[in-house]
This record gives C-alpha cells, sequence and structure tokens, in this order.
C-alpha cells in the first residue's frame, strides 16, 4: 500500500503528478479515438465518379447529369474523371488501386466491369473486385443492318445464314471481347447462322463501315451516332433483342416476336450503374446508395434518360444489387466460356 505523503507540500506535489496522469491518459484515449470518430461522418472530402469513356458518350452525360444532385445529396463536390482506355479497364484498374472507401466511384456497365478481364490480357482484375451500388439505366441491343440487306428481320437474316452453301455475313464490333462481339458470336454459335467477326477499334469507324456498306450488321443500343443514323436512313433496323418493342423505334420487330428457337437466350440489355471497389463499409454503402437514388430521380437525370431513349431502371436495395451482379457476371462467363473466348 502507497504511502500517503505527511506534509501539506508533499501532499499538493502528488496531486499535480496524478492530475497530469489523468490529463495523460485522456490525450492517448482521444488520440486513439480520432480515427474512429472521423470514421463516422462520411464523406469528409470530395468523392470521384470515374467515367471509362470520353466526354460525350451516353455513360459521360448521364454522370455529368446525377453530378449536381448527387454532390448535394453528399454534401460534397462529386468530381468526373474521363479515363478512356483498354475498353474500360484502364478505369477499372485506377478504381481498384484505391483504398475501399467510396471516395472513388465508376460508371460502371459490363464491358468494364465483367468483361474486359475475361478478353483483355492487361485487365489485371476481376469482376468481383467490384461491387454494383445503385443500378441507373438499361437498354435493349439492336440489331442494325447496312440499309441495303435484303432481310428485314433477324429471322429472315438467320435462315439466309444458315442455308448450304450461302457465304458468311459480317458482323462489326466496337473490339474483342465486348459485350456485343460476345452477343453477336453467340448468337452464331447458337443458330448456325455463318456470321463472321469483324473487329474495330471503337465504334465510330464500325458504324462508318456500316454506313459504308462495308460489314453487314452490328449488334448495339440505339445511343448516340446510331440514332441519327437510323433516322437518316443510312443504315436499318432489323430487330430489338428484348421481350417487347422499343418506344423509339415502333416499327422494329422484338426478337420476343420472332421464331427463332432458344430466342429467350438472346434477349439482353446494357446497363449503367454506379459501382465501387468492393469491400466498402456497408454504412458507407448505404450513404452512397441513398445519394445517388436521389441523383436518379433529379429532373436533370430524368430529362437526361429521356433523350437518351434509355429505360430508368427501379431502384433497390444494396442486397437486391449484389445479386443482379452476380447473375449477370455468371451469364456473361457463361457465355464467353460457350464462344471459347481468349484474352488478348
Amino acid at each position: 500500500m502507497r504511502d500517503i505523503p505527511k506534509t501539506p507540500i508533499a501532499r499538493a506535489f502528488a496531486g499535480l503528478a496524478a492530475f497530469a496522469a489523468f490529463t495523460a491518459a485522456l490525450l492517448v484515449n482521444a488520440t486513439t479515438a480520432g480515427p474512429a470518430l472521423a470514421a463516422e461522418t462520411f464523406p469528409s472530402k470530395p468523392v470521384t465518379m470515374l467515367v471509362a469513356f470520353p466526354p460525350g458518350g451516353p455513360a459521360d452525360v448521364l454522370a455529368r447529369a446525377m453530378q449536381p444532385s448527387m454532390a448535394k445529396a453528399l454534401g460534397q463536390p462529386l468530381i468526373i474523371e474521363n479515363l478512356p482506355g483498354a475498353g474500360g479497364a484502364l478505369a477499372v484498374q485506377r478504381l481498384l488501386g484505391k483504398p475501399a472507401d467510396g471516395y472513388t466511384l465508376i460508371m460502371g456497365s459490363p464491358n468494364e466491369a465483367i468483361l474486359a478481364p475475361l478478353s483483355n490480357a492487361s485487365a489485371k482484375y476481376k469482376p468481383e473486385e467490384l461491387a454494383l451500388i445503385a443500378p441507373i439505366s438499361t437498354h435493349p441491343l439492336v440489331v442494325m443492318a447496312r440499309n441495303d440487306l435484303p432481310y428485314a428481320s433477324l429471322e429472315q437474316l438467320i435462315a439466309a445464314a444458315k442455308k448450304p452453301g450461302s457465304q458468311s455475313l459480317t458482323f462489326g464490333s466496337p473490339g474483342h471481347g465486348s459485350m456485343y462481339h460476345i452477343v453477336s458470336e453467340y448468337l452464331a454459335q447458337t443458330t448456325g447462322a455463318k456470321l463472321l467477326h469483324v473487329p474495330y477499334k471503337g465504334a465510330t469507324p464500325m458504324m462508318q463501315d456500316l454506313v459504308g456498306q462495308q460489314i453487314d450488321i452490328t449488334i448495339l443500343p440505339n445511343l448516340g451516332a446510331s440514332i441519327q443514323l437510323l433516322e437518316s436512313h443510312k443504315i436499318k433496323a432489323i430487330d430489338v433483342l428484348d421481350t417487347q418493342r422499343m418506344r423509339t423505334l415502333p416499327d422494329v420487330p422484338a426478337i420476343s416476336e420472332s421464331g427463332i428457337a432458344k430466342k429467350s437466350e438472346f434477349v439482353h440489355s446494357i446497363w449503367l450503374a454506379v459501382m465501387a471497389k468492393a469491400g466498402i463499409p456497408d454504412d458507407r454503402l448505404r450513404v452512397l446508395l441513398e445519394a445517388s437514388q436521389q441523383a436518379i430521380q433529379s429532373p436533370e437525370m430524368v430529362k437526361a434518360l429521356a433523350l437518351s431513349g434509355t429505360v430508368p431502371m427501379q431502384p433497390q436495395p444494396l442486397a437486391a444489387s449484389a445479386k443482379f451482379y452476380v447473375q449477370e457476371t455468371e451469364k456473361f462467363k457463361k457465355m464467353a466460356r460457350s464462344i471459347q473466348l481468349t484474352a488478348q
């Protein structure tokens, strides 16, 4: 048992020593608790949203339409950074090089999130390294053809391409391993149609060759330049890969109307979503989900979606988005295996 100082001066010094020890302990506790307390406020600095394509494209337009409302909901600036290259893999790799703290997001689609690592040898990541936070929009794929192609539907085209002795029809894609390449190749394999792939470095030169009748068909969403090309009758649409006709292409049949065998396997849409690196804490994911959903429902975003012709996706909980992403990943992996897709 400690001896109690006997003199007033000694007792005073002992009291000061105890007070100093108590104060030091408080300072240590405060320093230790600092990061935990700071983590409770999210976000506490600007958030960056990467776009894997150049300014002016569909993904960029929607990201910038979301920007004001999402920044307001987050209480911090939302910085849009365009980082095109390697079929979207460059932006994803930038994302994955950042901490899983919610401060870096990406406007993601199946092309860069799922398909790039299956087809691009330089994409050193797996689809499972990303998480889908909030789905934004979806757009059915459309079979587009040179305007002098003598077929009025995909069913007619497939029948012609299956005839013994017939020459292969050519289909263009914006690049090896893109969703549009895989869907077209899978269509050819499953139906037995003779279709020859002509890969391009991007959609612009491909569409120029379609207009110039250098290739027969392509499969793309009806977005951007394709809208003007269809309206000016420089190319034509012969089928929509969906269960119903599109509002913007009311005279073009849906694949569900055809007599093509296994037609349900050819219903495909390209989606866009707010995505992030997997592993972000749940409380931060909820903040990002709420801010994203507020932005998606904003007047600016509603207008942008209507002008682009895309279909808004219904808001859903994080668990539902995670399930959807797993299903999409498995679907595209199965298709990639089926056509024996190799990384190049």
